[in-house]
């Protein structure tokens, strides 16, 4: 990954500009106290590198490199680009972004920049060009770090200048004015174009904007950044050949990570799991599969966690005891091969004074520092795992573009963003079954089961692509809403799922999401005025319900019911719900290729689809696909998850694990994760634990919060029957 580094990366991003020559001393000698091996260098400097235009000051940072260097410390050397200086705000103010209201924004937070700007352009790469002239093949400096959190503030610009550039994009993706109008369908409304320059960017409008044109908005937004990304990538190879990152922000929903990937030569991630969310270890596997995805399995970065609080969410719990440890061994278990924080030393003024660091502000007396020691060690002890494989049978595809289609559409529903991708890998995560994180242009022959929720873009060569998978033994479950427009937002007729309809045998006739109670004057309902409503009251609102029933068909599918509990649990799904028809046929008494799973039942707000199929099965080759026409809960995800791996043959990496207790593995290297508050005992563990340098010979005991990574010397661990202990 980074070819300089013998072993895992440990260390943070570190602000020398910000303490005296004194702390400076010091904190390179806790350092070593530390096992620090990699530190983030000038993130947040460009005001010092560039105290005023065009008069650079590197002598401080050289000294500070070469400091590192002589303490056998790598250097992540950032482009400085990610927070212009005042004297650029206040020199040239047009190169300050303008909000979706018209409103310039002020200097003195951070991103405070137009992306299209000539003037920010030129300077970020005048900075980058001298920083890469100056250190490009210092000894010290292992990786280039791009910007930083590119979009998390500034993703969109609207104003003048980025509107012209919006225009130029339009005139290279289309071939004319006339093409433009038919995508965007502009007969609607009367909003037709006949000039270019008629073309704005979607502000605030009087009421609804165009789809089409909004989707369009967000792909320039994201290209104009990535092109800023390139820039300066192509400014630093002029100089040095050091391999190239920008980090990422897990499930980030502006930026097509995936189109990012391609001109990176590390993959990073920033990742901040809240403490006090039970599903918090979900949320670090989940982004962490989703970057191990990007790269088709390579083993990536994490470029930052907080060793313990952060200090931007409303209330901000601290890490427990270990679960700093515990959370960097389960990122290598998901593929990372280094642990990067932000930050070194807790800073002691600005924004971020109450985000921690692995240095606190009480130092070495902090519970923190002991933690980050230990986890220090720990890294260390894992270099063996480093460029192992993470092998997975499992994928779920997750597509950036259908999300912002989902965004840009005026309905039918709108949720948070990759909920339903999020939910099918949360399913598969708790019941121990690696998974990757896969984008539509992913090589799916070698899963056995494959998982496209929420696909609202058709994509018509995806679908031939898990068609052949299908016919080759796997099995596609596809859930909606997935092909309901095309990739200019025109819906798509004849049924929706569009070009996924042959794959599942059916089509979308319509579809019949709930709304959920609604509530204002007129719906009000109470004893005294029911009494003399006769109209009203006896109307049926079906759709003001949360939830509907499902009645299970397949008698398999009842047995994997039966084992999550007894009496066997029902089904249900949420909010989303469809109206299906056989793709060929009218009437699914004529089809005999596909199996109807469940129906829905008529409950809770099912009353109008009763007798309908919710869920079903259409024999494709070797394989098939599954269709799933409303948003499951949970549990029936379960049952269904279990169901269908069982056909595809895919069995958890570690069965009968007790609760809490997540087991992963990399090539040879089994990875056992207690996230729970109880220590546990595993039976069928042989091999050396990494981390504890002890011998297992069959038995052993987790302590809460705590990790083993096993190297089982090719033996693999016996299925456990493992037991929780007080």
């Amino acid at each position: 990954m980074i070819p300089t580094l013998r072993t895992p990366a440990y260390g943070g991003d570190w602000s020398p500009e910000q303490w005296d020559e004194a702390t400076i001393d010091q904190d390179i000698h806790l350092m070593g106290e530390a096992g620090v091996t990699m530190i983030s260098l000038g993130i947040f400097s460009w005001a010092f590198l560039e105290p005023t235009e065009k008069h650079y000051d590197f002598d401080w940072l050289a000294s500070i490199i070469d400091r590192l260097h002589a303490a056998g410390i790598a250097v992540d050397l950032a482009s400085g680009t990610a927070s212009p200086p005042a004297w650029m705000a206040h020199t040239y103010p047009q190169t300050l972004p303008v909000d979706k209201r018209g409103v310039r924004l002020g200097f003195g937070s951070r991103q405070q920049y137009c992306p299209s700007s000539p003037i920010y352009r030129a300077a970020a790469r005048g900075l980058v060009q001298r920083l890469a002239q100056r250190f490009g093949d210092h000894p010290a400096v292992a990786l280039w770090h791009i910007g930083n959190e590119y979009g998390c503030h500034t993703a969109q610009c609207y104003c003048d200048i980025c509107a012209d550039a919006f225009r130029v994009w339009l005139r290279n993706r289309y071939s004319n004015l006339t093409e433009l109008n038919e995508v965007w369908g502009t007969a609607f409304w009367s909003q037709r174009y006949t000039a270019y320059e008629q073309i704005t960017p979607p502000r605030e409008m009087p009421t609804f904007h165009n789809p089409a044109q909004d989707l369009d908005w967000k792909r320039f937004c994201q290209e104009n950044l990535l092109s800023l990304m390139r820039m300066e990538k192509e400014a630093i190879r002029e100089y040095s050949d050091r391999p190239v990152t920008t980090n990422f922000m897990g499930d980030f929903s502006s930026l097509d990570y995936a189109q990012w990937a391609k001109y990176l030569d590390v993959i990073s991630d920033d990742s901040y799991p809240d403490p006090a969310d039970p599903a918090a270890a979900h949320t670090a596997a989940w982004t962490a599969d989703i970057m191990r995805g990007l790269k088709a399995g390579k083993p990536w970065l994490l470029m930052e966690q907080a060793p313990s609080a952060v200090q931007w969410r409303e209330r901000n719990s601290p890490k427990r005891p270990g679960q700093f440890t515990l959370w960097s061994v389960a990122k290598m278990a998901h593929g990372a091969d280094g642990i990067l924080q932000f930050q070194w030393r807790q800073s002691v003024r600005g924004s971020e004074t109450f985000h921690s660091g692995m240095v606190p502000h009480s130092g070495k007396k902090s519970r923190t520092w002991h933690e980050v020691v230990r986890t220090g060690e720990v890294i260390q002890r894992l270099a063996p795992v480093m460029g192992s494989s993470y092998e997975a049978q499992v994928a779920v595809v997750m597509d950036w573009p259908s999300q912002w289609a989902k965004e840009s559409a005026i309905g039918p529903v709108s949720d948070a963003p990759f909920e339903r991708t999020r939910a099918w890998h949360r399913t598969l995560w708790e019941a121990g079954i690696a998974t990757d994180v896969i984008p539509v242009d992913a090589d799916f022959r070698k899963y056995r089961l494959i998982i496209v929720p929420e696909l609202f873009i058709d994509y018509p060569d995806c679908a031939q692509r898990l068609r052949e998978a299908a016919q080759q033994g796997a099995h596609v479950i596809v859930e909606g809403p997935s092909g309901v427009v095309d990739e200019h937002m025109k819906a798509v007729t004849g049924g929706y799922l569009g070009s996924l309809r042959e794959l599942v045998g059916v089509a979308v006739s319509d579809h019949a999401a709930l709304t959920g109670e609604v509530i204002s004057p007129s719906s009000a309902s109470n004893s005294r005025g029911d009494a003399v409503n006769r109209l009203s009251r006896a109307v049926g609102v079906p759709s003001a319900c949360t939830w509907a029933g499902l009645s299970v068909v397949s008698e398999p599918l009842r047995r994997c019911l039966e084992r999550i509990g007894s009496p066997a649990p029902d089904m249900r799904c949420g909010m989303w719900a469809e109206e299906i028809m056989p793709y060929r046929g009218d009437a699914w008494q004529k089809t005999t290729d596909i199996d109807i799973i469940a129906v829905f039942d008529g409950r809770g707000g099912g009353a109008d689809l009763s007798g309908m199929p919710a869920i079903t099965r259409h024999l494709c080759g070797q394989g098939a696909a599954w269709y799933i026409a409303c948003d499951v809960d949970a549990l029936s995800r379960y049952a269904i998850a279990t169901l269908v791996c069982a056909y595809a043959r895919v069995r958890p990496v570690m069965a009968d694990l007790p609760d809490g207790v997540e087991a992963q593995r990399r090539g040879p290297y089994l990875f056992l994760l207690n996230h729970s508050d109880k220590s546990v005992e595993l039976r069928g563990i042989i091999g050396t634990d990494l981390v504890d340098q002890q011998e297992c010979r069959g038995h052993v005991m987790l302590a809460p919060r705590s990790a083993m990574v096993v190297d089982t010397g090719g033996h693999a661990a016996l299925e456990s029957t493992a037991k929780g202990k007080q």
